[in-house]
């Protein structure tokens, strides 16, 4: 059988490519709108290309933060991806006084990129073994800092570096789109998948 994956469905653009993607990689996929929708799911992935704020106050609305976090406690993988990365952190200086998931310690800051937004290919740097490194397709005007306590891979650009991935327990989240990047992202959907599976085999 096929772990199932929901994918919080909050009004974020690459929800469709994501899905596809997920798929993929070997992955039952269905659009989670409110929390009974969490409860047949393996993992969860939290996408967005949006204002920290905006999915910050979509998911008060579907009533899904205090699921969410019910949901990571009872020990089921989460991938958050772009915007919904920046959300698994405390605040962000996109939505001042706005309140992250609080998954990770920090905040999220605006990047210091020769260009902003941070567009493109980029390198991916693992700051842990656990990690692999690799190119990855970016789109990101904020970021978490390069010394966020959880941050397992950073990314270089001009003279600012910021975290692009951060791990704790089965919560995982990355800056960059990896269903935009390639093989290396379709490797880490495959990785998530198979996080999944274990689940669903438990």
């Amino acid at each position: 059988m096929k772990p199932a994956v929901g994918i919080v469905a909050l009004g974020a653009a690459n929800r469709r490519s994501i899905d596809a993607a997920l798929q993929r990689a070997g992955a039952s996929t269905r659009f989670v709108t409110g929390p009974n929708a969490l409860a047949g799911c393996d993992a969860i992935v939290l996408p967005g290309v949006a204002n920290f704020g905006y999915v910050a106050a979509e998911l008060e609305r579907a009533e899904l933060r205090g699921a969410l976090i019910e949901a990571i406690a009872g020990g089921r993988p989460l991938l958050g991806i772009c915007v919904g990365y920046q959300l698994l952190f405390e605040r962000s200086a996109e939505a001042p006084g706005v309140r992250g998931l609080g998954f990770f310690e920090g905040e999220v800051r605006r990047v210091r990129t020769p260009r902003v937004p941070h567009m493109g290919w980029n390198r991916v740097e693992p700051l842990a073994p656990v990690f692999a490194g690799g190119w990855a397709y970016f789109a990101n005007a904020y970021a978490p800092a390069a010394t966020a306590r959880d941050a397992i891979a950073t990314t270089r650009d001009g003279e600012d570096t910021f975290a692009s991935a951060a791990s704790r327990g089965r919560v995982l989240g990355v800056q960059f789109h990896p269903e935009r990047s390639g093989a290396y992202g379709a490797a880490l959907l495959a990785s998530f998948v198979e996080s999944a599976r274990a689940v669903y085999a438990g």
